[in-house]
């Protein structure tokens, strides 16, 4: 057995033989089969499976200030549209596969958004925490913006489309917020309650979860953010706090404060303003006055023919003539009074 090893080992002599072979004609001798394919940069990068796509520290730098930054511009757009004290603060940002992500939305009912950010690819998730849409709508039908009792109510489709209109101003900040970076279009695509319908990146992939918690008349809840690392892939060589800051110094304090006036007036354009015409000219005793009665007449001592005057928020504005018009009573606007000679007066 051992005189049968020995015979099939090779001698010293002819292993430098071998070697000599492969010393003397290298190029003819091809080991590898992959080199013979003919690839090229563009069509094949390097992946490593192991450690896909992050961001890495200067990026979650960058990402902070910018949400930072949007955080301020959603707390003035919010108040002026809810007519209240609405104060929006980063919490926390983190970052891991999606699939962590989403046994956070599946815990609690919520509202979810899929947004698109042309010309970046793909979709972001905007969610809102159950308690936050029910404090949201609530302020948006004329409620104090107080929390629903029952938190694991899911919220209607009137409640969705509700909600919409806070995502416009969410678009807008994010909108302007970016600016200094990526000039950006964003579009509500979709709106789900179900996490697991919600299809913005592969379990796998790494993404962003960025925190907001908002206080809305002193009760606070939560608005989270999930970015995908592919979604902003494109703009990654962007993302250094000096090329945001660089990016951001370009605007003027001008255009940041046309940026607020635009959202106030917007906002203030569409409030509803109460309108009183004030009919004086008569007088009575503390005992008719205790007496009166519904369908009692109280006589005026002027005619229905002179002026009434018009205010608005306790605040004369308008002289008119009483009449009617389709049935209804109706007041026709004759002038309006000039606040220099009411202040004068």
């Amino acid at each position: 057995m051992t005189d049968a090893l020995a015979g099939s080992l090779l001698s010293q002599d002819e292993v430098d033989s071998i070697m000599g072979i492969f010393a003397d004609a290298p190029e003819e001798i091809d080991i590898s089969p992959v080199s013979r394919l003919d690839v090229t940069t563009d069509l094949v990068r390097r992946y490593d499976f192991h450690q896909p796509d992050r961001f890495s520290k200067e990026h979650l730098r960058t990402l902070r200030m910018i949400h930072e930054n949007l955080a301020r511009r959603l707390s003035l757009q919010l108040s002026t549209k809810l007519r209240t004290s609405v104060d929006v603060k980063l919490a926390y940002i983190e970052t891991g596969p999606y699939v962590n992500f989403v046994h956070i939305l599946s815990s609690t009912p919520s509202a979810m958004h899929l947004i698109s950010m042309k010309p970046l690819p793909g979709r972001f998730l905007l969610q809102y925490d159950n308690r936050l849409g029910d404090m949201l709508v609530d302020r948006l039908l004329g409620g104090g913006g107080l929390p629903s009792n029952n938190e694991e109510r899911e919220l209607t489709d009137l409640e969705m489309d509700l909600l919409t209109s806070v995502s416009d101003d969410v678009m807008n900040a994010i909108r302007d917020s970016w600016l200094g970076t990526v000039e950006l279009t964003c579009k509500l695509e979709e709106m789900l309650t179900n996490p697991y319908f919600v299809q913005v990146a592969l379990p796998s992939d790494t993404c962003a979860w960025i925190s907001f918690e908002m206080t809305v008349n002193g009760h606070g809840a939560a608005l989270n953010f999930c970015i995908p690392a592919s979604v902003l892939k494109p703009v990654t060589p962007k993302l250094s706090p000096q090329a945001w800051i660089a990016g951001t110094g370009q605007q003027n304090d001008e255009e940041d404060l046309g940026v607020v006036r635009r959202h106030i007036r917007r906002h203030v354009e569409n409030m509803d303003v109460e309108l009183t015409a004030l009919l004086e000219g008569g007088d009575l005793l503390l005992s008719e006055l205790m007496a009166l009665e519904v369908g009692d007449v109280i006589p005026l001592q002027r005619h229905i023919s002179e002026k009434v005057i018009l205010t608005m928020q306790e605040k004369e504005k308008l002289h008119g003539h009483l009449g009617t018009h389709r049935g209804k009573m109706a007041v026709e606007v004759t002038d309006v009074i000039d606040q220099d000679e009411v202040e004068f007066t």
